[in-house]
């Protein structure tokens, strides 16, 4: 049986295929660009934030504390050359950009860059 594409991806929902709002913020928290990310988080169910560049600093405001645990992957270099230490509430990659490349590349997943 041949099924078109979205019938099939139809199927891949309803067989547990998550699909998860991917967010990539690279801005400091003052940008306004930032303000917008964190609207658009707060609509979303299903959250995975990627910080990397400035956006490593948004560790330090208070909106990230409301993500669920576990939802927040930072790149360690950058966190590591700008001095932000959290600990508990974040996942610290080494291999952030291959982690990242791969819910980007999902094609179940949305995605938004800041």
């Amino acid at each position: 049986m041949i099924m078109s594409k979205v019938h099939q991806k139809k199927r891949s929902y309803e067989n547990g295929g998550i699909l998860k709002d991917v967010f990539l913020l690279t801005k400091s928290p003052d940008h306004v660009r930032t303000r917008l990310c964190w609207r658009l988080i707060t609509q979303s169910e299903n959250v995975v934030l990627y910080l990397t560049g400035d956006g490593v600093y948004n560790l330090l405001c208070p909106s990230v504390q409301k993500l669920p645990p576990k939802k927040i992957l930072v790149c360690k270099e950058d966190q590591k050359a700008r001095g932000v230490q959290i600990e508990g509430i974040v996942i610290t990659l080494i291999d952030f950009y291959d982690r990242m490349i791969e819910d980007i590349m999902d094609e179940k997943n949305k995605v938004y860059v800041f």
